[in-house]
């Protein structure tokens, strides 16, 4: 059999196996966001009431407690699941609507702000990783590697907070949050405007450690017996990089780059939070303050499974 036959069917399996393991961990999460959402210390009633509390009596209090809280967790998380399997995810308490609509209306932000974020960082990493590599002890590689070494201690909502009063409120260079301005269409120029803060956040939260791992995996490509024979023939050192350095070091850095996927989801809630992105990163937090079981459980799964298809994506491309 020929390798290309050989590849595809591993990687067949490969998918099988991550898909089968994924359905338990789905099972179990969402098991516990029930269960953790129960002893939550937050107000559901409150939450659902918003600025009506004040003019709510006690009698409609407590049925809006019996209207939010409904059946036991183990009971609640019975009945999502159920309707799970049938298409039916539930209506959210917080957004009063679907929760279908909520995750259709709010996965497409999400997935744009992780994807440039990445993109971006990606673009930034590869140049920043080449200078450090070529020379590996001088006062300019000395620099970057430290710098990316600090900023890989600044966490992404830090990181989204100093952007804003930076480039938006002393500055004003962009828009401060939302996905246009008040009033105006969503149109590309606005979302564009309004994507680049978040998605730079997003950037330098991913930024150091891709930089780290090309950087140490270039370093070691630049030196082995194949650059240097390449180097004997009379290959050009431009090429000897695209066509040998950077393909094989490449290797490595998908490998943690699949691995990480979770982080970049965690961060691009963060973030979400921060400048009011309108993605399934703030509707979790919005869920997770008001016990909004069905959307909190949806959205924390429907994230969860992003974050283990993109880590199988990334072992299929290896």
């Amino acid at each position: 059999m020929s390798a290309a036959p050989i590849r595809a069917v591993a990687a067949l399996r490969l998918a099988g196996r991550r898909l089968a393991w994924a359905v338990p961990l789905v099972a179990v999460l969402s098991l516990a966001v029930f269960a953790l959402a129960a002893v939550s210390p937050t107000d559901a009633a409150s939450a659902f009431l918003g600025a009506n509390e004040e003019f709510t009596g006690g009698t409609s209090r407590a049925d809006v407690e019996r209207l939010v809280t409904g059946a036991p967790w183990p009971r609640a998380w019975a009945q999502w699941a159920a309707g799970l399997l049938t298409g039916d995810l539930g209506t959210s308490t917080t957004l009063r609507q679907p929760v279908a609509d909520v995750v259709t209306g709010r996965l497409p932000w999400t997935l744009l702000l992780m994807v440039v974020g990445l993109a971006v960082g990606a673009a930034v990493s590869v140049p920043l990783a080449l200078l450090a590599a070529l020379r590996p002890h001088g006062p300019v590689a000395r620099v970057l590697t430290g710098g990316v070494w600090a900023l890989s201690a600044v966490p992404a909502f830090l990181s989204a907070v100093v952007l804003t009063g930076l480039l938006s409120l002393t500055l004003g260079w962009f828009p401060a949050g939302g996905l246009t301005d008040p009033g105006a269409p969503v149109t590309p120029d606005q979302v564009v405007r309004h994507l680049a803060l978040p998605a730079l956040a997003v950037a330098l939260a991913q930024l150091p450690w891709i930089t780290l791992h090309l950087h140490r995996a270039v370093t070691v490509q630049l030196r082995t017996t194949a650059t240097d024979a390449a180097r004997l023939r009379g290959v050009p050192e431009r090429r000897v990089l695209v066509r040998h350095v950077l393909p094989t070091a490449a290797v490595p850095t998908l490998a943690v780059a699949g691995a990480r996927l979770p982080e970049v989801v965690a961060g691009s809630v963060l973030v979400e939070e921060v400048f009011s992105w309108p993605g399934l990163g703030r509707a979790l937090v919005q869920a997770a303050l008001a016990q909004d079981f069905a959307l909190l459980a949806t959205t924390t799964v429907l994230l969860t499974v992003v974050a283990v298809l993109g880590g199988l994506l990334a072992d299929l491309c290896l």
